[in-house]
């Protein structure tokens, strides 16, 4: 009942356990791509005609926060309890892809396919293009373009490490909304400007170049007076292998003297085009060093930004990779996604609270920029950053010896992508495009069928870049749509949520999905008030 109760402004820096951002990397990895997925299939069940499986996703959800329980998802964790965890995520990811193309395959059953010879149903939850791809057998002619109402997309055929896939632009009628689009051998009219060798990549916004060892030496914009996004005279995208012996506890901890013994790995065994294509252009760069191995593809196309696909064959003893960007961008402070919003910190080392901060945790990205330009680099699995001056670095994988002797051996992959952008973030696509790149597009094959739409309306959707919707779902007494959004910018204002059912009546919740205030609605939808970084409830009678 005290009324002098100290507050504190700000975050509550930990000082110790940095290393949990990034140890078992592949638990992590599950953990990401199944949080995505069950939001997704949350999403489309609620409005799919077929039965809300309710009680398969709270089962669902229940395996993966039972593995955010500590010590399981900071890595700290004995080697059985990873065992455990793999076997859980792995019903999370099969009966979580069969309920959402369940639900799908329900949601598309009604639109019109019938002139089509080659049918597929398309969901992006994002808000921005990105790229989706489906598995390619290799029978018969290969398609080349991609069919909906109101687009035709060039498709192009790639092979890597899983075998041959078709990929193609997600069309825009389905970011939000469940649209069906035809494949066909004709060639589009059509097709993005892209270039491509080992020491260049291009497309109409970026020139990338790369050195002789395909580390990158520039990034700069296409425009008639183009901004240079690299540090002139630095290299860009090096893996940097560094000891990480820390003090006390293996798994938990890296130590600041560690990054003191960073050492660059510049040369590499091999540079060559792998894809030159309608959709994209890639280079693939191969990097042997020691006991381990890094596979990495650098793609312009679909993807916001210069796209990193890459796979670590990791078999070190107390080591940790990173990789490291030195930007042209100067400010005192970046930007780091955390849940709901950003946390701003500062770039250098003033003082012994800044210098504590030597590693940090981020979500979905990290932006440095300053007034007329800036870098972001948002990734699909990883967690660890540093930011010191104006070079940027992300965490990617460690090799502690205890409690697990055995963790982050083997064999990963991942993709992050560097996102230069004009003006600072809150002016940018950052956050879109780090859903965007996290949000797979779910893409099934249908049977052709007669309809009278081509797509569905989009399912819920905001008119404001600065709300972000980030969940929708059946209440838990199964009577109403819950849609749950937040401000992602640290701004104020007024968003007109839309929703592809008719609204019959609005209330504002708490997070329990309590109905509290009436909200002023029409039956496409409801406005919103919010506050910077506020997290808004929506109880919809539709």
């Amino acid at each position: 009942e005290s009324r002098d109760l100290r507050t504190w402004a700000g975050e509550l820096y930990f000082e110790y356990h940095r290393g949990t951002y990034t140890s078992q990397a592949r638990n992590k990895w599950h953990n990401r791509k199944c949080e995505f997925l069950l939001r997704d299939l949350e999403w489309l069940a609620s409005f799919a005609p077929n039965a809300y499986p309710k009680a398969e996703i709270e089962r669902l959800w229940k395996l993966v926060l039972l593995n955010q329980f500590h010590d399981i998802i900071p890595g700290s964790s004995v080697r059985e309890v990873y065992e455990d965890s793999e076997r859980d995520y792995a019903i999370v990811h099969e009966r979580g892809e069969a309920a959402l193309e369940t639900a799908l395959r329900a949601l598309a059953g009604p639109l019109d396919s019938s002139d089509m010879e080659r049918p597929i149903a398309i969901f992006h939850n994002a808000t921005v293009t990105t790229e989706a791809s489906l598995p390619w057998n290799g029978e018969g002619p290969a398609p080349e373009s991609l069919h909906t109402e109101d687009e035709v997309l060039p498709v192009q055929v790639v092979k890597d490490e899983d075998g041959a896939r078709l990929i193609f632009p997600t069309p825009m009628v389905a970011q939000g909304a469940v649209a069906v689009a035809d494949l066909r051998t004709t060639s589009p009219l059509v097709v993005p400007r892209l270039k491509v060798s080992t020491r260049r990549i291009e497309n109409a916004h970026w020139s990338v170049r790369f050195d002789g060892n395909g580390n990158i030496t520039s990034i700069r914009s296409q425009d008639e007076e183009p901004l240079e996004f690299i540090r002139p005279g630095a290299l860009a995208n090096v893996f940097q292998l560094m000891d990480d012996h820390p003090l006390f506890w293996s798994a938990w901890d890296v130590e600041q003297y560690s990054f003191e013994t960073a050492r660059d790995l510049l040369k590499a065994d091999s540079v060559e085009v792998v894809e030159r294509g309608p959709v994209r252009v890639a280079i693939e760069v191969i990097r042997r060093f020691r006991k381990s191995e890094i596979r990495q593809r650098i793609s312009l196309g679909p993807t916001p930004g210069i796209r990193f696909d890459t796979i670590v064959d990791w078999h070190e003893d107390n080591k940790m990779l990173k990789v490291a960007f030195p930007l042209n961008v100067h400010s005192d402070t970046a930007k780091f996604e955390i849940q709901f919003g950003h946390a701003n910190r500062p770039t250098h080392r003033n003082t012994s609270w800044d210098e504590a901060r030597f590693e940090v945790c981020a979500q979905k990205w990290a932006d440095l920029s300053e007034a007329g330009q800036g870098v972001a680099i948002l990734n699909d699995s990883k967690y660890g950053h540093d930011v010191l001056g104006d070079t940027m670095r992300l965490s990617l994988l460690r090799a502690p010896k205890a409690p697990d002797p055995t963790c982050d051996m083997g064999r990963h992959r991942f993709t992050y992508v560097l996102l230069p952008h004009y003006d600072d973030m809150v002016h940018s696509d950052v956050v879109a495009a780090a859903y965007a790149l996290n949000a797979t597009p779910r893409v099934a094959a249908i049977a052709t069928g007669a309809g009278v739409a081509s797509a569905t309306p989009r399912l819920v959707s905001s008119d404001d870049r600065n709300f972000v919707i980030e969940t929708v779902k059946r209440s838990e007494d199964g009577t109403h749509l819950i849609v749950r959004g937040y401000e992602a910018h640290g701004a104020r204002g007024t968003a007109f949520v839309q929703c592809g059912k008719p609204i019959q009546g609005a209330w504002k919740a708490n997070l329990e999905e309590r109905a509290g205030d009436a909200l002023p609605f029409d039956e496409n939808g409801v406005r919103v008030d919010y506050r910077p970084f506020e997290i808004v409830t929506l109880r919809l009678e539709v």
